[in-house]
């Protein structure tokens, strides 16, 4: 008699990471450059439409992003806590994450804190930093720079993410490539004119309200996006990963 094994698929729950924001009271008096890009990483942790460790691996500790460096330890925009106070600027021993009353995240149970100390420096976003090598810095980041960065890799991820699910949506890929590309173009054209890019200047303004009219940041799964390029047209976002994965069972017959 011959054994004859049998191979079925059975559905588990995906398990993905887990990063969590701890509670805090803000103290600052007056928005600060750091508001702005807080918020935009509590809001691609809250829009779940890329897995938490794709949001990890390639946004929040990814050297393409920001890499800060001392003789010792590497920080990002999340930095280990027991960490932080040894990551300092060159000139003027500036703590790079906040010292006192810190943005902390919980990531699978360890804790990182947020990078504050970020620069006011005149610069416009450099559209091409992300296709450069790294390089490691110990200084402020430049706000712009950092919020094209942090926008260009969520959709470039979100984008490669969706097109290996089984079920490729075609319209949705399309409607966010549509609307990547309006962005970098209207990037570019921001760039071609002479914007005061201080934070408190209109060039970081009407940056900041370019990613605030980006509809798919604001989305989350379920809900319905209009294209405007076709008024008859509307595409309803989904998650870039599996809720559940594909595991194969084994069994045994005779």
């Amino acid at each position: 008699m011959t054994n004859i094994h049998v191979c079925t698929t059975q559905e588990s729950q995906y398990v993905d990471m887990e990063i969590c924001k701890q509670p805090r009271t803000e103290v600052a008096k007056k928005a600060t450059t750091r508001m702005v890009v807080e918020s935009l990483v509590d809001q691609l942790i809250a829009n779940n439409l890329i897995s938490n460790e794709r949001l990890f691996d390639q946004i929040l500790y990814n050297k393409d992003i920001i890499w800060i460096q001392n003789e010792r330890f590497n920080g990002h925009l999340f930095a280990k806590a027991n960490i932080t106070d040894q990551l300092k600027t060159k000139t003027n021993d500036f703590m790079m994450y906040m010292p006192t009353n810190p943005i902390v995240y919980e990531v699978n149970g360890e804790q990182y804190h947020l990078i504050t100390r970020i620069d006011s420096t005149r610069a416009k976003p450099n559209l091409e930093r992300l296709s450069q090598v790294p390089k490691a810095i110990l200084s402020a980041a430049r706000v712009n720079d950092l919020l094209c960065s942090i926008v260009m890799r969520f959709y470039e991820v979100y984008v490669e993410d969706l097109s290996q699910v089984a079920h490729k949506n075609k319209q949705l890929i399309n409607f966010v490539e549509q609307e990547y590309h309006q962005f970098l173009k209207a990037v570019k054209e921001l760039n071609d004119y002479h914007l005061n890019w201080h934070p408190r200047g209109n060039g970081h303004q009407l940056l900041v309200e370019l990613i605030d009219n980006l509809q798919l940041l604001k989305s989350r799964p379920g809900k319905v996006l209009m294209d405007f390029s076709n008024s008859h047209s509307c595409v309803v976002v989904e998650r870039s990963f599996p809720i559940f994965k594909q595991a194969q069972k084994t069994k045994q017959a005779l």
